[in-house]
């Protein structure tokens, strides 16, 4: 049986155009925002880092998986800042239609894509809470490189950067005490405001 070439590049390139997602954080330089895909790229390779330095006991490779295709939905979706509650909670049906769609793309891989996605929206597992965790955790490393652009852009305050960060205090409390401390520097330093 041949593969069904056409179909796997089409799939492919669909894919491909999480790319053209862009977010409202920038790159380490401030060059450029940055798009979905490499935040999806930089969170699988954050969270391959942590697991292996850290010895974390979940299944790295699901949890991997689960990563890479985490913000797939974005493709018809877009992006929306996590900072903007009201309109996430919009925007949840048009993410669900997303995956949706690509899981009807009748590839053996379509329904395992939305498998991951729903079982990390449900936050029941162990490697969807590290999923979380990682997909606060790198936004937030970035814009200590970049001097909180992303949080000056939208004047930021430091209860909301907690109050988004609340999945890492929820796992990783260790990892939340370092945030912490953290985002008293960048309040001194003028990239959050305090509150």
């Amino acid at each position: 049986m041949s593969a069904p070439w056409d179909a796997l590049c089409a799939f492919l390139i669909d894919t491909e155009r999480l790319k053209l997602v862009e977010r409202s954080a920038w790159v380490s330089d401030r060059s450029r925002h940055e798009n979905s895909a490499e935040h999806s790229w930089h969170l699988a390779l954050g969270l391959l880092v942590i697991a292996r330095e850290l010895g974390l006991a979940f299944d790295l490779e699901k949890a991997l998986r689960m990563a890479l295709v985490h913000d797939l939905c974005e493709i018809d979706a877009g992006d929306v800042s996590a900072y903007d509650t009201a309109a996430r909670a919009a925007h949840a049906q048009a993410e669900r239609a997303g995956i949706a769609r690509l899981a009807a793309s009748g590839l053996v891989v379509g329904p395992e894509i939305e498998a991951l996605w729903l079982e990390y929206e449900a936050q029941l597992s162990i490697e969807s809470r590290w999923v979380r965790v990682m997909d606060r955790l790198m936004p937030f490393i970035v814009n200590l490189a970049n001097g909180g652009q992303a949080w000056k852009d939208r004047d930021i305050t430091r209860t909301q950067v907690l109050r988004i960060s609340e999945p890492v205090r929820l796992q990783a409390p260790e990892l939340f005490a370092w945030l912490s401390l953290r985002l008293d520097e960048c309040v001194q330093r003028g990239w959050l405001r305090g509150d």
